[in-house]
């Protein structure tokens, strides 16, 4: 079984596409989600290696989402990537 979580928002790339621009407090709130979600996986020493609008999913309430992690990798201290 496998369990996920809904994002009824669709993706940015469709957001952005659909609306044909978004505006700048939008575009604020995504991107401060966006470096926050970021900043908590590498904290975990994660790195996602594949952001782009595809990847950003919006939820019904406003919420921002990364998603796809399969070309993710988890690094060690000091290792050259």
């Amino acid at each position: 079984m496998m369990v996920m979580e809904y994002a009824g928002g669709g993706d940015l790339y469709h957001l952005v596409k659909k609306s044909g621009h978004l505006t700048e407090d939008e575009t604020k709130y995504i991107f401060k989600n966006i470096a926050q979600g970021v900043a908590h996986c590498h904290c975990r020493s994660v790195l996602h290696r594949d952001i782009k609008l595809d990847n950003i999913l919006l939820d019904g309430e406003g919420g921002v989402k990364i998603c796809d992690f399969g070309v993710s990798r988890l690094v060690t201290l000091n290792e050259l990537i």
